[in-house]
């Protein structure tokens, strides 16, 4: 995880937070499996109940293996969740009384990949803020990582060595006032083992096995490369980058060899096959190449990357013959939520994709989990950098794949499953292999804990016939909370292609269910899917067009669906259909009060509701808001905040001037909240207010025109 930027912790929709009484952080090195557990104490010191929501940062290449809330005696299982971007999540967790103290534990899993021989661990620091109570920090290496050198970049650390590894600890720090960066250098060569018991099935155990695979370059002998060229030619792409990508993708197209292979895509809402066809690279190719890519423009409408990524692992060679294990090169600025099933899509045709994710919206969002997931890499662009040297990178790690076969002997038990196998390395990457095994009863030692050792092994397959390389045996270290089991039927989930299909998987691993279908909502605007669609450039080309619709939920049966087919001869321009009324001010939904997704109406629907259920106005309001969506409401509540007194209390004149002046009736119940909250507001501050509220509601036309 990079630093966070967005807000975490336990707050309510109205604005208060509650306080934050303690925190306890622990980290856990087995082998490449990172663990961590992080309790946080918090109280509603606000006066009054508070309907609560926790946010809590969690990466996109992380497992939420649990999020458990304490209340008194009793503990609830979190078990749906939301994501709200590729480094948060948050969770609802109802209504904290006054004065209720409550505990929030969330327990974490990740695989770590080794880089160049060393392993990099951050922890940010909204993990740890300061409280009234001194934080519990630790972090526990085991062996062999901790034979290593571990240190930290940004952290005096306080190490103690024990018999099993060394436990890590911080000095006279009370609370994480930057991010910690945890490394552990000199593992180069090194093989990692870890065991967990079986959670499907009594009696078996899961087991990985982990190396970095390192080969000697041969110079005089480069690898040669078959790459599927795609571009994002949406309206996504910014416009004073253009320039540069057709600068950079000329260069780049220019340093093609000979004996590679290439074909060229671009896409928008439709895809366009400028060279259809994985084809080598003669002078002439590569001339017309670098002639297309001079001329990218961004004239394609809104984009569906999930659509283009499957026509070009459709593209054949020049045969007409299917292509598999060739890279994928996408160039694209758009963003990217729902990945399953892509995923699935790249590992069944052996496709890595390789990406340069151009601006913010790419690269926060999931493209590099997705590259990374296939065997490829991602690679960010923001601002100031250039592309020809990111171009260089991918192009540098492209050239070095090569054909891997891997296996994995377990000693001390029968192995009755192996997967993980990747088809195609490079140098230094990470290999990871599981296995499902039957550990033998007689090996087992005094606490119960099967005996196992695991020896890794692969070969290069290319032309090369390198030759067979073994590690030697490594003891496999045990992890009885099954917590290793729950990192591969995590990414086993990623790669079904139903939803509920990854649901089921998901419970059956006793994993809680995060919700990414508001990012994919997000992403996908609904006034460019309402647009009229540009007709298709003329150019000559031997493939069709493939069409593509973007759809705004990531549901992948809705995902392959073709658009109509559009006339190649010009024709008059189509009627525009007409969206439903969505406003972004409170004049705009005043003026369509009839409209039945009008948030004004559900505001006071939503109030009414529960204001009975609960005998404070602050608790009903902040119940209302977790229901109802008023992102628009947000900067006249602000304006007003200190005028006012408080957000609660601009609420409760705007609910009042709702019910009085545009009459949207409010029961006798919510009436009464909102009077005793009132209660001490004179008389002037309501007529200021008020008077705000009319200025807010005059149409933004009739102010323009005024």
């Amino acid at each position: 995880m990079n630093k966070l930027s967005e807000p975490v912790g336990l707050s309510s929709p109205d604005g208060r937070e509650a306080q934050l009484l303690s925190v306890n952080v622990h980290g856990e090195l087995l082998g490449l499996m990172w663990r961590m557990t992080v309790r946080q104490v918090w109280r509603n010191v606000s006066g009054a109940p508070m309907a609560v929501r926790f946010a809590f940062p969690l990466g996109a290449e992380q497992t939420l293996l649990d999020l458990t809330v304490g209340r008194g005696e009793t503990a609830q299982y979190v078990t749906q969740l939301q994501r709200v971007s590729r480094q948060r999540c948050h969770a609802m967790l109802g209504i904290l009384n006054t004065g209720e103290q409550i505990s929030i534990e969330w327990r974490v899993g990740q695989l770590l990949s080794l880089q160049g021989g060393s392993l990099r661990v951050p922890l940010p620091a909204c993990l740890a803020p300061r409280a009234p109570h001194p934080m519990k920090f630790s972090i526990e290496v085991h062996d062999p990582v901790a034979r290593g050198t571990v240190g930290s970049p940004t952290h005096e650390l306080q190490r103690v060595r024990h018999a099993n590894g060394m436990t890590l600890g911080l000095r006279r720090h009370t609370a994480l006032d930057k991010d910690l960066v945890l490394t552990v250098h000199g593992l180069r060569e090194i093989g990692f083992a870890v065991a967990s018991p079986d959670l499907r099935e009594a009696g078996l155990c899961t087991v990985l096995a982990s190396a970095s695979p390192r080969w000697p370059s041969d110079p005089s002998a480069p690898q040669r490369l078959r790459v599927k060229l795609l571009v994002d030619r949406s309206s996504t792409l910014p416009p004073d980058r253009l320039a540069q990508l057709r600068q950079a993708l000329d260069r780049w197209i220019g340093q093609l060899q000979p004996g590679d292979q290439l074909s060229s895509s671009h896409f928008g809402d439709r895809v366009l096959h400028d060279l259809p066809r994985l084809q080598d690279c003669t002078e002439a190719y590569l001339r017309r190449a670098r002639t297309l890519a001079r001329h990218i423009d961004t004239d394609l409408g809104p984009p569906a990357p999930a659509a283009a990524l499957r026509a070009a692992i459709a593209i054949p060679d020049e045969d007409e013959e299917t292509v598999t294990q060739a890279c994928i090169l996408l160039v694209t600025s758009s963003p990217i939520w729902a990945i399953e099933e892509p995923l699935r899509e790249l590992l069944a045709s052996a496709h890595p994709l390789h990406v340069l994710a151009i601006g913010q919206d790419a690269g926060d969002s999931l493209w590099r989990e997705l590259a990374l997931a296939s065997g490829g890499a991602c690679e960010t662009l923001g601002h100031g950098q250039h592309a020809p040297e990111a171009l260089a990178r991918l192009t540098e790690r492209m050239r070095g794949l090569f054909p891997l076969q891997a296996g994995l002997e377990i000693g001390g038990a029968q192995t009755l499953q192996m997967h993980g196998s990747p088809g195609l390395s490079a140098d230094g990457d990470t290999l990871h292999l599981w296995a499902q095994v039957r550990p033998l009863s007689i090996q087992a030692d005094l606490t119960g804990r099967p005996e196992l050792q695991a020896t890794l092994h692969w070969q290069r397959q290319d032309p090369h016939d390198a030759p067979r390389q073994t590690l030697p045996p490594v003891p496999v270290l045990w992890d009885a909370q099954g917590d290793l089991c729950r990192l591969q039927t995590s990414q086993q989930a990623q790669r079904l292609p139903q939803e509920e299909e990854r649901r089921a998987l998901l419970q059956t691993g006793q994993l809680p269910w995060i919700d990414s279908s508001r990012l994919a909502a997000t992403a996908a605007s609904p006034a460019a899917a309402l647009a009229p669609s540009a007709p298709p450039v003329q150019r000559p080309r031997v493939r069709p067009a493939v069409q593509a619709l973007a759809s705004p939920r990531p549901l992948p049966s809705a995902a392959a669906s073709a658009a109509p087919s559009r006339p190649t001869t010009p024709s008059a321009p189509a009627p525009v259909r007409q969206a439903p009324p969505r406003h972004g001010d409170l004049g705009g939904w005043l003026a369509a009060p009839e409209a039945g997704h009008n948030p004004l109406t559900a505001l006071v629907r939503s109030f009414n509701r529960h204001a009975g259920a609960y005998g404070h106005f602050r608790a009903a309001l902040s119940a209302t808001l977790h229901e109802v969506p008023t992102r628009f409401l947000d900067g006249l509540v602000l304006t007003l905040v200190r005028q006012a007194g408080s957000p609660g209390r601009v609420w409760a004149l705007l609910l009042h001037w709702l019910h009085t002046e545009q009459e949207l009736g409010l029961a006798p119940e919510a009436l009464g909240l909102i009077e005793q909250e009132l209660a001490s507001t004179t008389a002037a501050v309501r007529k200021d207010i008020h008077a705000a509220f009319v200025r807010a509601a005059t149409p933004s036309a009739s102010r323009l025109a005024a």
